[in-house]
C-alpha cells in the first residue's frame, strides 16, 4: 500500500484563504437590510448562489495546488491574480443585479481565464495528469459567461447562472474521469478545516458586536449557541 505523504500547506495559501473569506463577509451585505423584519426568500437563495459560485472558485484553485502546484513562480502569480481580482469583486457585490452583473462577471471570467491557464501551462509536464476534465469544465462555465456578458442583462443573467451551475454540478458528472490517487488528502483536509475555522472566526468578530447590555441575554445566548452547534455539524 502507497504511504502517503502529507503535502504541507504554503503561506500563500493560507493567504488565498483569508482573501476569500473576507470576500464572503463582504457578500453577506447581501442579507444585512431585512423587509419588513425578514429577509426575502429571492434575496437568500441569490446571496446562498453568490457564495457557492465564489467558493467554486476557491476550489478549484484549492484542487490545483493540492494536485499539480509545486510552489512555482508560476503558481504563486496565478494565485496571487485571483485574490487581487476576488477582492474587486467582493467590493461590488450589490443586491441591484443590473448594476453588479457586468462588475461580477468580468471578475468570474478573468479568474475563470487564470484557472484555466493554471491547468494547462501548469501541468504540460505532468504526463499522467488528469487535468483535461477540470479545463472543460472551466472551459464551458467561462464560455458561458462570456456569451451572457456579451448579450446583456435581460438573457445574459440566465446563461451565467447555468455557466455557473455547471461548474458547480459537472465535477460531479464527470467524477471517473478524475484520478483519485493523485488528490493528497491530507493537504486537502487542512486546507477546508482552515477556511472553516478562519470563516467562524470571521463570524465571531460580527457577533461579537451583539455582546453588550443593551442586546437581551436570550438573544446573545441564542446566537453563540447556533454559531457552536453549526461549528460542531461541521
Amino acid at each position: 500500500m502507497k504511504k502517503i505523504i502529507a503535502k504541507s500547506v504554503g503561506m500563500f495559501e493560507l493567504f488565498y484563504d483569508l482573501v476569500f473569506v473576507y470576500a464572503i463577509s463582504k457578500i453577506t451585505a447581501m442579507v444585512h437590510h431585512p423587509v419588513n423584519g425578514g429577509i426575502p426568500l429571492v434575496t437568500l437563495l441569490q446571496f446562498l448562489f453568490v457564495v457557492i459560485v465564489v467558493l467554486q472558485i476557491w476550489l478549484f484553485q484549492a484542487l490545483y495546488f493540492n494536485r499539480y502546484s509545486q510552489n512555482r513562480y508560476f503558481d504563486i502569480t496565478g494565485l496571487l491574480f485571483n485574490m487581487f481580482v476576488m477582492v474587486y469583486l467582493a467590493n461590488n457585490i450589490n443586491t441591484e443585479w443590473r448594476i453588479t452583473f457586468q462588475y461580477f462577471n468580468l471578475a468570474m471570467v478573468a479568474m475563470l481565464v487564470d484557472l484555466i491557464m493554471q491547468y494547462w501551462i501548469g501541468t504540460l509536464k505532468d504526463e499522467e495528469s488528469d487535468k483535461k476534465p477540470f479545463i472543460l469544465i472551466l472551459a464551458i462555465e467561462l464560455l458561458l459567461a462570456i456569451v451572457g456578458l456579451l448579450v446583456g442583462y435581460q438573457i445574459g443573467i440566465y446563461i451565467v447562472i447555468v455557466g455557473y451551475i455547471c461548474g458547480f454540478l459537472l465535477p460531479l458528472l464527470m467524477y471517473d474521469k478524475f484520478q483519485a490517487g493523485q488528490v493528497n488528502f491530507p493537504h486537502l483536509v487542512e486546507r477546508v478545516s482552515l477556511i472553516v475555522i478562519i470563516a467562524f472566526g470571521e463570524a465571531i468578530v460580527n457577533l461579537a458586536s451583539y455582546f453588550n447590555s443593551e442586546t437581551p441575554i436570550t438573544y446573545v445566548v441564542l446566537l453563540f449557541v447556533s454559531l457552536c452547534s453549526m461549528f460542531a455539524a461541521m
